[in-house]
């Protein structure tokens, strides 16, 4: 999922299964407001998607860094209960 486009960058790490994300370039190019909205739109959608597919932010964003990683199985289901 390396992506660098407009509307920011997602990269996707295989080995840990994270996302970084950074939205500093997401309305780049804009040449109207409208355009500019529009950008910051596809970009959101971008993020809501990782969301959907069970994604989390495994901390605050800190300086235009976003980490998104599956959350940690709860105890139940690491015990075999849940």
């Amino acid at each position: 999922m390396d992506k660098a486009s407009p509307r920011g960058t997602m990269e996707e790490c295989p080995d840990c299964g994270s996302v970084t994300f950074r939205g500093a370039w997401a309305i780049d190019g804009a040449r109207t407001l409208p355009e500019a909205a529009l950008m910051l739109r596809e970009y959101a959608d971008e993020i809501e998607d990782l969301a959907s597919e069970g994604f989390v932010l495994s901390e605050t964003i800190h300086h235009d860094y976003g980490y998104a990683v599956f959350p940690p199985p709860d105890d139940d289901e690491v015990d075999g209960d849940g």
